[in-house]
Protein backbone atom coordinates (compact mmCIF):
# COMPACT_ATOMS: atom_id res chain seq x y z
CA UNK A 1 0.00 0.00 0.00
CA UNK A 2 2.92 2.33 0.67
CA UNK A 3 4.27 1.67 -2.81
CA UNK A 4 0.86 2.53 -4.29
CA UNK A 5 0.75 5.77 -2.29
CA UNK A 6 4.22 6.73 -3.53
CA UNK A 7 3.34 6.39 -7.20
CA UNK A 8 -0.03 8.11 -6.75
CA UNK A 9 1.78 11.09 -5.25
CA UNK A 10 4.20 11.06 -8.17
CA UNK A 11 1.30 11.02 -10.66
CA UNK A 12 -0.41 13.87 -8.80
CA UNK A 13 2.74 15.99 -9.12
CA UNK A 14 2.88 15.30 -12.85
CA UNK A 15 -0.80 16.11 -13.40
CA UNK A 16 -0.59 19.34 -11.40
CA UNK A 17 2.38 20.48 -13.45
CA UNK A 18 0.71 19.57 -16.75
CA UNK A 19 -2.57 21.27 -15.74
CA UNK A 20 -0.61 24.49 -15.23
CA UNK A 21 1.44 24.07 -18.40
CA UNK A 22 0.90 25.51 -21.89
CA UNK A 23 -0.55 22.86 -24.20
CA UNK A 24 -1.86 24.93 -27.13
CA UNK A 25 -0.54 24.04 -30.55
CA UNK A 26 0.68 26.20 -32.12
CA UNK A 27 1.78 28.65 -29.43
CA UNK A 28 0.90 32.20 -30.50
CA UNK A 29 3.00 35.14 -29.27
CA UNK A 30 1.03 38.11 -30.60
CA UNK A 31 3.52 40.72 -29.41
CA UNK A 32 6.33 39.18 -31.42
CA UNK A 33 4.03 38.03 -34.25
CA UNK A 34 5.39 34.49 -33.79
CA UNK A 35 3.65 31.10 -34.03
CA UNK A 36 5.56 28.08 -32.74
CA UNK A 37 4.40 24.55 -33.57
CA UNK A 38 5.75 22.21 -30.93
CA UNK A 39 3.33 19.30 -30.71
CA UNK A 40 2.55 20.24 -27.11
CA UNK A 41 -0.83 18.50 -27.27
CA UNK A 42 0.81 15.07 -27.28
CA UNK A 43 0.19 14.59 -23.52
CA UNK A 44 2.71 11.82 -22.92
CA UNK A 45 3.22 12.91 -19.27
CA UNK A 46 -0.55 12.62 -18.71
CA UNK A 47 -0.61 9.22 -20.42
CA UNK A 48 2.17 7.90 -18.20
CA UNK A 49 0.48 9.33 -15.09
CA UNK A 50 -2.81 7.66 -16.06
CA UNK A 51 -1.04 4.33 -16.48
CA UNK A 52 0.65 4.71 -13.10
CA UNK A 53 -2.67 5.54 -11.42
CA UNK A 54 -4.28 2.50 -13.07
CA UNK A 55 -1.55 0.24 -11.70
CA UNK A 56 -1.94 1.63 -8.19
CA UNK A 57 -5.74 1.40 -8.20
CA UNK A 58 -5.56 -2.16 -9.50
CA UNK A 59 -3.09 -3.17 -6.81
CA UNK A 60 -5.08 -1.56 -3.98
CA UNK A 61 -8.13 -3.57 -4.97
CA UNK A 62 -6.09 -6.74 -5.42
CA UNK A 63 -4.58 -6.46 -1.92
CA UNK A 64 -8.01 -5.82 -0.39
CA UNK A 65 -9.46 -8.89 -2.12
CA UNK A 66 -6.64 -11.08 -0.81
CA UNK A 67 -7.42 -9.96 2.73
CA UNK A 68 -11.09 -10.85 2.18
CA UNK A 69 -10.04 -14.28 0.89
CA UNK A 70 -7.98 -14.87 4.02
CA UNK A 71 -10.89 -13.90 6.26
CA UNK A 72 -13.36 -16.33 4.66
CA UNK A 73 -10.89 -19.25 4.76
CA UNK A 74 -11.08 -20.91 8.20
CA UNK A 75 -7.65 -22.48 7.73
CA UNK A 76 -6.12 -19.01 7.54
CA UNK A 77 -8.40 -16.90 9.75
CA UNK A 78 -9.30 -19.29 12.53
CA UNK A 79 -12.87 -18.02 12.13
CA UNK A 80 -15.99 -19.92 11.01
CA UNK A 81 -15.94 -20.76 7.30
CA UNK A 82 -17.14 -17.88 5.12
CA UNK A 83 -17.67 -15.78 8.26
CA UNK A 84 -21.08 -17.24 9.04
CA UNK A 85 -22.16 -18.67 12.43
CA UNK A 86 -23.70 -21.62 10.55
CA UNK A 87 -21.18 -22.76 7.93
CA UNK A 88 -22.42 -25.59 5.78
CA UNK A 89 -26.01 -24.40 6.05
CA UNK A 90 -25.27 -20.79 5.03
CA UNK A 91 -22.88 -19.51 2.38
CA UNK A 92 -22.07 -16.36 4.37
CA UNK A 93 -19.46 -14.20 2.68
CA UNK A 94 -18.75 -16.62 -0.16
CA UNK A 95 -20.49 -14.51 -2.82
CA UNK A 96 -19.13 -11.14 -1.60
CA UNK A 97 -15.60 -12.56 -1.94
CA UNK A 98 -16.44 -13.84 -5.42
CA UNK A 99 -17.81 -10.37 -6.26
CA UNK A 100 -14.57 -8.75 -5.07
CA UNK A 101 -12.51 -11.20 -7.14
CA UNK A 102 -14.57 -10.39 -10.25
CA UNK A 103 -14.09 -6.65 -9.77
CA UNK A 104 -10.35 -7.09 -9.30
CA UNK A 105 -10.15 -9.20 -12.46
CA UNK A 106 -11.95 -6.47 -14.39
CA UNK A 107 -9.48 -3.90 -13.09
CA UNK A 108 -6.54 -6.11 -14.04
CA UNK A 109 -7.77 -6.17 -17.62
CA UNK A 110 -8.14 -2.38 -17.60
CA UNK A 111 -4.70 -1.82 -16.08
CA UNK A 112 -2.84 -2.65 -19.31
CA UNK A 113 -0.73 0.43 -20.12
CA UNK A 114 -2.58 2.61 -22.64
CA UNK A 115 0.55 4.62 -23.43
CA UNK A 116 2.21 1.70 -25.24
CA UNK A 117 -0.56 1.65 -27.85
CA UNK A 118 -0.59 3.95 -30.87
CA UNK A 119 -2.12 3.84 -34.36
CA UNK A 120 -0.92 6.38 -36.96
CA UNK A 121 -3.67 8.51 -38.54
CA UNK A 122 -4.09 11.44 -40.94
CA UNK A 123 -2.01 9.90 -43.74
CA UNK A 124 0.71 9.22 -41.17
CA UNK A 125 0.95 12.88 -40.19
CA UNK A 126 -0.29 11.94 -36.73
CA UNK A 127 2.27 9.16 -36.50
CA UNK A 128 2.33 8.65 -32.73
CA UNK A 129 -0.25 9.41 -30.06
CA UNK A 130 0.08 9.01 -26.31
CA UNK A 131 -3.41 7.56 -25.74
CA UNK A 132 -3.77 9.84 -22.71
CA UNK A 133 -7.53 10.18 -23.24
CA UNK A 134 -8.07 6.40 -23.26
CA UNK A 135 -5.73 5.98 -20.31
CA UNK A 136 -7.62 8.58 -18.29
CA UNK A 137 -11.17 7.55 -19.26
CA UNK A 138 -10.81 4.11 -17.64
CA UNK A 139 -9.71 5.46 -14.26
CA UNK A 140 -13.08 6.41 -12.75
CA UNK A 141 -14.61 2.97 -13.47
CA UNK A 142 -11.49 1.37 -12.00
CA UNK A 143 -11.77 3.49 -8.86
CA UNK A 144 -15.45 2.54 -8.51
CA UNK A 145 -14.46 -1.12 -8.68
CA UNK A 146 -11.64 -0.71 -6.16
CA UNK A 147 -13.80 1.17 -3.65
CA UNK A 148 -16.42 -1.57 -3.98
CA UNK A 149 -13.78 -4.17 -3.10
CA UNK A 150 -12.74 -2.08 -0.10
CA UNK A 151 -16.40 -1.85 0.95
CA UNK A 152 -16.66 -5.65 0.84
CA UNK A 153 -13.46 -5.90 2.86
CA UNK A 154 -14.98 -3.55 5.41
CA UNK A 155 -17.99 -5.86 5.77
CA UNK A 156 -15.83 -8.95 6.11
CA UNK A 157 -13.44 -7.35 8.60
CA UNK A 158 -16.29 -6.10 10.78
CA UNK A 159 -17.89 -9.55 10.69
CA UNK A 160 -14.57 -11.09 11.73
CA UNK A 161 -14.29 -8.66 14.64
CA UNK A 162 -17.84 -9.56 15.71
CA UNK A 163 -16.75 -13.17 16.24
CA UNK A 164 -14.08 -11.95 18.69
CA UNK A 165 -16.47 -10.04 20.94
CA UNK A 166 -16.24 -9.03 23.76
CA UNK A 167 -12.64 -8.36 22.71
CA UNK A 168 -12.21 -5.00 20.98
CA UNK A 169 -9.78 -3.49 18.51
CA UNK A 170 -8.25 -0.01 18.59
CA UNK A 171 -10.45 2.98 19.36
CA UNK A 172 -10.19 4.24 15.78
CA UNK A 173 -11.17 0.90 14.25
CA UNK A 174 -14.03 0.46 16.72
CA UNK A 175 -15.41 3.83 15.61
CA UNK A 176 -15.18 2.68 12.00
CA UNK A 177 -16.97 -0.56 12.87
CA UNK A 178 -19.68 1.32 14.75
CA UNK A 179 -20.19 3.60 11.73
CA UNK A 180 -20.69 0.57 9.51
CA UNK A 181 -22.95 -1.19 12.00
CA UNK A 182 -25.25 1.85 12.04
CA UNK A 183 -26.08 0.89 8.44
CA UNK A 184 -25.37 -2.83 8.18
CA UNK A 185 -26.13 -5.34 10.96
CA UNK A 186 -24.02 -8.39 11.71
CA UNK A 187 -24.66 -11.31 9.35
CA UNK A 188 -26.18 -14.05 11.50
CA UNK A 189 -27.87 -15.96 8.68
CA UNK A 190 -27.95 -15.78 4.89
CA UNK A 191 -29.65 -12.75 3.39
CA UNK A 192 -29.52 -10.78 0.15
CA UNK A 193 -26.05 -9.21 0.36
CA UNK A 194 -26.33 -6.59 -2.40
CA UNK A 195 -27.85 -3.91 -0.10
CA UNK A 196 -25.14 -4.55 2.51
CA UNK A 197 -22.39 -4.24 -0.07
CA UNK A 198 -23.92 -1.10 -1.56
CA UNK A 199 -24.20 0.54 1.87
CA UNK A 200 -20.58 -0.31 2.70
CA UNK A 201 -19.36 0.97 -0.66
CA UNK A 202 -21.28 4.22 -0.17
CA UNK A 203 -19.60 4.65 3.23
CA UNK A 204 -16.16 4.13 1.70
CA UNK A 205 -16.83 6.63 -1.08
CA UNK A 206 -18.35 9.24 1.24
CA UNK A 207 -15.21 9.64 3.34
CA UNK A 208 -17.22 9.19 6.56
CA UNK A 209 -15.05 6.26 7.60
CA UNK A 210 -11.93 8.42 7.35
CA UNK A 211 -13.59 10.92 9.68
CA UNK A 212 -14.65 8.12 12.05
CA UNK A 213 -11.04 6.96 12.21
CA UNK A 214 -9.92 10.51 12.96
CA UNK A 215 -7.86 10.79 9.78
CA UNK A 216 -9.49 13.39 7.58
CA UNK A 217 -12.34 15.63 6.53
CA UNK A 218 -15.88 14.51 5.57
CA UNK A 219 -16.54 14.04 1.88
CA UNK A 220 -12.88 13.32 1.06
CA UNK A 221 -12.53 9.63 0.25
Amino acid sequence: MGAALDILRQAATTLEREANGVTDNPLIFAGEDVALSGGNFHAEPVAFAADIIALAVCEIGSLAERRIAMLVDPALSGLPAFLTPKPGLNSGFMIPQVTAAALVSENKQRAYPASVDSIPTSANQEDHVSMAAHGSARLLPMVRNATAVIGIELLAAAQGCDFHQPLTSSAALERVRATLRAWVPTLDHDRHMAPDMEAACDLVRSGDLIVAAGLGLPGVA
